[in-house]
Formats: C-alpha cells, structure tokens, sequence
C-alpha cells in the first residue's frame, strides 16, 4: 500500500514538472518571436484620447470680451473654421468675431470736464475677420480629485487680418495663447487669449489732424467646437 502512494506521489510530481517545462517552453517560444525586452527600461506608450490630422474644427461658439481698456469696454461673439494637417500644425482660415461696445466712467468724467481741448476720439470696433496658422506642442492628461480626467493640450497662434470701427478699416495682426480641452474625441473646448493690434488714426477735435496711435486688444475667449470626420483608427 506504501508503495502505491508513493509512485502515486512521484507521478504527480513528475506530471507538475513536465507541465511547468511545456509551458516555460511556451512562455519562451513567444518572447522569443517579440523580441527581448531590456530590464534596465521598460517605455509604456499610451494611445492619444483623440487624433486631429485632416480633421475639421468648426466653432460656432465664441463668446468674450476685451475687459482691459480704459475708455471701452468690448463683449465678442463669433465663430471660426480650423483645418488641422498634423496633430501639431493647423490652419485658420477664418475666425470672425464680432463686438458690442461700452464706454467706460472715464469717458464721461473727460467729456464732462471744463476745456474743450479734452475730448477722446475713441473708434468703436465692430468686428475683426482674420486668418491664422496654430501649432501645438505637447498634449497631456489631469486629474482632479482624482475622478475626473481631463484630456488637455495648449497651443499657440499667429495670424492677421482687418479691423473694422466706426470710422475705418485697418489691418490688425495677432499672436495668440490657448488651451484645448476634449470631452469626446468630437467635441471640445477652449480658452484662448488674443491680442489685436492695429495703428488707429485718432482725430484732434480743434485742428481735425489725424494722429496715428498704436492699439492693443487683448482680447479673451472661450469656445465649443465639433470635429468632423469621425475620428481614424
């Protein structure tokens, strides 16, 4: 009987060892088709959450302001179109931003005060229409609280175009900072700053000789965009 439980031990045994060998063998019949891995680095590469190459942006929401003047104070409104040829390079080839005015307290007290001399001939603007290229460097991920993953990428711009007032056109060029950020791989949103800045011809009001006077417009936005086509595989 002993010895019945024992060549039963030792089969078992042998049975354990000859399916460890056969799986090793396995194991390395596998690494040996991928390739040998080094133990001093191991990279893991994860796939972006969305890709942008020859993918179309379209923006109908653009809402923001230029708060920073002192004698107006300007809401915007518009949209754009962005073709974008790499993850890293796009085009802009029409961003339209349209403006609602509002003079400032500083206006009223110089209009208000004794000498005539003192009148500001501050040019309402309209609208700006411009074109522009965007390069993205880097793209990355946050977290906050650690539940909510946001998906981020900032990007800088660079364009020109017109300037519209009441009185004139002139041409305006640009630099420009954002930040983009995906919800789904067709929808995002972004922050951008911007600053418009033109030569403006202001008018003396005793003399009528104009006065050409460097404008800077900073102005800040925030936008919804949808991406057309479905993002590729």
């Amino acid at each position: 009987m002993k010895i019945i439980s024992s060549l039963i031990l030792i089969s078992s045994f042998v049975f354990a060892l000859s399916s460890f060998a056969a799986e090793t063998t396995e194991i390395e019949k596998q690494l040996s088709e991928i390739g040998s891995i080094p133990n001093e680095e191991i990279l893991v590469i994860q796939r972006k959450f969305t890709r942008k190459e020859w993918r179309h942006e379209i923006t109908p929401l653009n809402f923001g302001g230029i708060p920073f003047g002192t004698v107006r104070r300007t809401m915007t409104s518009g949209g754009s179109y962005t073709l974008h040829l790499k993850d890293w390079f796009a085009l802009e080839p029409v961003n339209f931003t349209f403006s609602k005015n509002f003079f400032t307290s500083f206006t009223e007290d110089i209009n208000n005060a004794s000498s005539k001399n003192l009148r500001p001939d501050p040019q309402r603007i309209m609208y700006f229409l411009t074109t522009g290229i965007q390069l993205t460097p880097i793209y990355g991920k946050m977290a906050t609280l650690s539940k909510f993953i946001a998906y981020i990428e900032p990007y800088f711009g660079l364009g020109g175009g017109i300037a519209k007032t009441e009185t004139d056109t002139y041409f305006t060029f640009y630099p420009a900072v954002g930040m983009r950020v995906y919800f789904r791989e067709w929808f995002s949103m972004k922050l951008e700053l911007r600053d418009y800045m033109y030569t403006e011809q202001t008018i003396n009001p005793t003399n009528q000789a104009r006065t050409p006077t460097f404008r800077n417009n900073y102005a800040v936005g925030l936008s919804l965009s949808f991406w057309l086509p479905k993002m590729p595989l």
